[in-house]
């Protein structure tokens, strides 16, 4: 029976190893050795390798002639475009700037429309040559543009450009394809599963386009943990069609990246009318990917964009059912409540919030807006009505959020049983092993086998050895064996089968001194006073 949430975890003294084994250093993400894709152990995870368009975008930049206070540009043909927005130099507030724009279609110019002009979606902090602009606005297969832009203080915008961007025709346009986590744990109350959900991939991502920025824009950065959700619109139409969807989507992402000055697509994740979701910002959807949807509020954070405007129109049931699947899967990764508050940039926030929250913003427009009460209801049932796996359990029994610290890769599987990353210790379940904690020197060492490795899940806690100065870490298919004169050793298989009947380190062998390498014929391994070796053909251990 699962039991209601609670933020406050239960405080009960725990001794430890970190007198006598520092910790690693934290917050120690499973990315920041590897950025091109997520962790081998992670099964649920979006294809992030490179992908080029099948049709090459098209760029386009028109300059604004200045005159006072005004800026335009005549009515002109151009080469054909489905997106069109406007920049000018960063500002602090573009509060005052209006701007406008008309199209041309199969020859015939559009009335004059707005364009949505948003200083707080966006980086808290600049990343590359940051400029300010509207939101983008999709027009479909556009080959003519003019475009006017008023300041109401008085002041001038020089340098201000038209933007035309067409993302060309990917094969996969028409039906883009999507990954899901695979099937549950038997016999486990595991978090929320992930949505089907189109990856970067999918929707035909450059992943060069992210260079384009410096190189501190390549690697993703990583916040400490989630611990809210935003809502965003994109302000754009919402007639469009299924298969402009992912042209769309790269579309953002060149506009945000070229236009903006950003170093990749604002938001986490994005929905469309029909009920897709979306990979947005690079770094793996499971994991706490600093995004730049909110200002000064991205940290912690993650943002979810409805693809359309809703100041007028409603959201389609669709979309609200993939957003509340979204913001579900997240939360309840990171043991999070859908109804309760938090503090943010100094600021107290509801868990599920909308951007207008953060700021006078009309996003994300007042029909959404007043869907957020039911996303928050809808979360919350899709949770279960409560936080509760056997690792939330766990890491309540050691003392919770204060010992293990905040969880910052949440609940995931692997082939066997569950794992979350939390700042001080990482805790694994499976129905076989149960759930046991690694932390420390134990942890950093078992990081580089992962929980799918050659020893498996955890089967004990850390504990003293029985050789004084020894610390002893037991684990499904072997151990991990510490001491300051020999460092931290593996031993695994037969070789830890054969070591264990010896009488492990308390064995006229002793400790290990190197990790397992191979030989002729088999494996070795070299302790303290002895070697063993493991015969291939044989499947014998011996002892020397």
């Amino acid at each position: 029976m699962s039991k209601t949430f609670s933020p406050r975890l239960a405080l009960t003294a725990v001794t430890g190893l970190a007198l006598l084994v520092p910790l690693a250093p934290i917050p120690e993400h499973p990315l920041h050795q590897q950025t091109t894709a997520v962790p081998n152990n992670s099964p649920a995870t979006p294809d992030n390798s490179p992908a080029v368009p099948d049709s090459a975008d098209e760029y386009t930049e028109l300059p604004l002639q200045q005159a006072g206070r005004y800026a335009a540009t005549q009515a002109r043909q151009t080469k054909p475009f489905g997106l069109v927005g406007v920049t000018w130099p960063y500002r602090e507030s573009s509060a005052q700037v209006q701007v406008r724009i008309r199209v041309q279609r199969a020859g015939q110019w559009s009335a004059w429309e707005p364009l949505r002009v948003e200083d707080d979606h966006g980086p808290a902090t600049p990343e590359g040559s940051r400029r300010s602009g509207t939101e983008p606005l999709w027009v479909g297969d556009a080959n003519g543009v003019q475009a006017a832009l008023t300041t109401l203080d008085g002041t001038t915008v020089s340098d201000a450009k038209v933007v035309l961007i067409n993302p060309g025709v990917r094969a996969t346009d028409a039906e883009p394809p999507t990954i899901q986590d695979p099937a549950g744990v038997e016999g486990s109350r595991a978090p929320y599963p992930m949505p089907a959900m189109v990856s970067r991939r999918g929707w035909g991502a450059d992943e060069r386009l992210r260079a384009h920025n410096g190189k501190t824009c390549v690697r993703p950065k990583y916040t400490g943990t989630v611990h809210a959700a935003f809502v965003h619109h994109t302000a754009d139409r919402n007639n469009y069609t299924r298969t402009q969807v992912p042209g769309m989507v790269r579309s953002m992402y060149a506009y945000h990246v070229k236009s903006r000055g950003w170093c990749d697509l604002g938001y986490n994740f994005l929905v469309d009318r029909f009920g897709r979701a979306f990979e947005g910002r690079y770094g793996g959807a499971q994991f706490p990917v600093l995004g730049a949807h909110t200002g000064s509020f991205n940290a912690n954070s993650f943002g979810v964009s409805l693809i359309g405007n809703f100041e007028k129109a409603t959201p389609a049931a669709p979309m609200l059912e993939t957003t509340a699947r979204i913001i579900a899967w997240k939360l309840d990764a990171y043991y999070r409540s859908p109804l309760t508050t938090v503090k943010l940039a100094g600021k107290k926030l509801a868990t599920i919030s909308g951007h207008r929250d953060t700021k006078a913003t009309a996003c994300p427009g007042k029909n959404l807006y007043a869907k957020i009460p039911w996303l928050r209801q809808r979360v919350n049932i899709l949770m279960g009505k409560s936080v509760w796996t056997e690792i939330y359990r766990f890491a309540e029994q050691l003392g919770g959020f204060r010992v293990t610290g905040q969880p910052f890769w949440g609940e995931h599987r692997t082939k066997t049983g569950r794992a979350t990353y939390f700042a001080a210790r990482d805790i694994y379940w499976s129905p076989a092993s149960g759930a046991h904690s690694v932390m420390g020197l134990f942890r950093t060492r078992y990081r580089q086998f992962g929980p799918d490795g050659m020893l498996g899940l955890p089967t004990s806690e850390y504990r003293n050895g029985r050789v004084a100065g020894s610390k002893v870490q037991s684990f499904q298919k072997g151990g991990l064996y510490w001491s300051k004169a020999t460092k931290m050793r593996p031993v695994a298989g037969l070789i830890h089968r054969k070591y264990v009947a010896l009488g492990a380190e308390r064995s006229r062998i002793g400790l290990p001194i190197t990790d397992m390498y191979k030989v002729k014929g088999g494996l070795r391994q070299q302790f303290q006073r002895g070697i063993l070796t493991y015969n291939n053909r044989q499947q014998k251990v011996y002892v020397s």
